[in-house]
């Protein structure tokens, strides 16, 4: 709140210190960084990312009550995908899982 009302500009050791970025890097890294983090996050399951994210969203938007029963459905939902099972098999054979978004 500070920030905003003052207009207060940082650099970037202070944001990434206040947990306003999450990395600093380079200029001529930076798209070495980004398609790094790009990459670990497609390997995951669409149909966990795109819960994940809705839960996320409905937190922002909604009271905790409200928030926490719609994150326990979005669970239900994940946890009933054939990704998961993929997951949890790919897990246990110790491989890499090839998740369908189903």
């Amino acid at each position: 709140m500070e920030m905003i009302l003052t207009g207060e500009i940082i650099d970037t050791k202070t944001a990434f210190n206040l947990g306003l970025v999450n990395h600093v890097v380079p200029a001529d890294q930076l798209e070495t960084k980004t398609m790094e983090i790009a990459n670990r996050i497609a390997e995951k399951s669409p149909i966990a990312l795109r819960l994940a994210k809705e839960a996320i969203k409905v937190a922002s938007r909604s009271n905790l009550d409200e928030g926490l029963r719609r994150e326990v459905d979005l669970f239900a939902t994940c946890f009933s995908s054939a990704d998961k099972d993929e997951g949890v098999t790919a897990f246990l054979e110790k491989r890499k899982p090839e998740f369908k978004g189903k």
